[in-house]
């Protein structure tokens, strides 16, 4: 049964809760089947907005929907990390256990807090990852413009994620330390992102910053995974001004969501 997590200090007067899901370590193509059905439940209109935070189950690789595996990372010296494809945009990315990784989805044609344009959501959900580490002290910024620069590279492996820096993506000290990517529809979105907790482990197969412009090291933040799950939820509710409840995917969600795990084990999908 759902249980109430968070109430607000500034409620929007939505008359429905959202959810929040929490996903311990689970395995990549789980999470990507999970984050596509999220929008394809937010496209019906018949469940509250969403959101998930979760685990990896061993450090997995994640490509944007676009890329082509052999530009994203070095198969080369790949091992036996797993790769799935992300269904939205960006570049390459190691998950691994010093980060929480979040999906937000919902109908913002029903759901107005969510923001009804890119630029709206975006800054919807940037808002609440920066309330989340200023409550842990840490003073980061919104980046407001892209850094063209640092996304280009001679060859044709391309930088990894956080070697570049996009609008609305989080920095401390000159180093992302928070990223998120998007898919829309005519009438939802699903974002799925990450928010650092420790130092991001680095990998042969992505080209990725050796440390921050300013010689900053992305803090290890105090605090057990789970109190640190919580904190991010809490900040998602002052942000959205919503009740949330906490509980897992319907038995019926989680059935739909085993059905799409073999299709996320297929690097070559370009449909969800």
């Amino acid at each position: 049964m759902p249980v109430y997590i968070w109430s607000p200090t500034r409620y929007n007067g939505a008359m429905e809760p959202w959810r929040a899901i929490f996903n311990g370590g689970c395995a990549a193509e789980f999470n990507m089947a999970a984050d596509a059905f999220l929008l394809e439940a937010a496209e019906t209109g018949e469940s509250s907005p969403i959101i998930r935070i979760y685990g990896w189950d061993r450090p997995s690789i994640t490509i944007g929907y676009h890329q082509r595996l052999e530009r994203a990372v070095d198969v080369t010296v790949l091992g036996d990390t797993p790769v799935v494809r992300r269904v939205t945009g960006g570049r390459a990315l190691l998950h691994d256990d010093g980060e929480l990784t979040y999906a937000v989805a919902g109908n913002f044609l029903r759901h107005s807090a969510l923001g009804a344009t890119l630029q709206e959501s975006y800054g919807a959900i940037a808002e609440a990852i920066v309330h989340f580490y200023r409550a842990l002290g840490i003073d980061v910024v919104v980046s407001r413009r892209e850094d063209p620069f640092a996304r280009l590279r001679p060859g044709t492996l391309q930088r990894g994620c956080f070697a570049s820096i996009s609008q609305y993506e989080i920095i401390v000290g000159g180093r992302k330390i928070a990223a998120g990517s998007q898919r829309r529809t005519q009438t939802s979105f699903m974002q799925h992102g990450v928010v650092r907790i420790a130092p991001p482990r680095r990998h042969g197969a992505i080209i990725e910053p050796d440390s921050t412009p300013d010689g900053t090291a992305i803090p290890i933040l105090s605090g057990n995974r789970q109190a640190l799950e919580r904190q991010l939820s809490k900040a998602f509710s002052e942000t959205y001004g919503v009740w949330l409840t906490s509980g897992p995917f319907l038995p019926a969600e989680a059935a739909a969501i085993e059905t799409r795990r073999e299709h996320f084990k297929n690097l070559n999908h370009y449909q969800l």
